[in-house]
């Protein structure tokens, strides 16, 4: 079984990078999103219990896409 937590941990990095490098707060990222504090703190540390949904959310807020893509060009489910 695939286990998401390594890059659940390289996209929060990627988000935390992001937002350091605009000047912001987690406080300030979790006012722009309608979120906690500490939501962000888990979406950065690569929470396995963040949804998706919220860690996309986050992404955007600092100016970030995820993109959902198949890992083989040849993939059929």
């Amino acid at each position: 079984m695939y286990d998401i937590t390594n890059n659940l941990k390289s996209i929060g990095a990627m988000i935390q990078t992001r937002r350091k490098q605009l000047g912001m707060t987690q406080q300030d990222v979790a006012d722009i999103a309608g979120l906690q504090r500490q939501t962000i703190s888990r979406v950065e540390a690569g929470n396995k219990a963040v949804a998706v949904a919220t860690v996309a959310h986050v992404a955007a807020v600092v100016g970030l896409d995820l993109e959902v893509k198949p890992r083989y060009e040849n993939f059929r489910s």
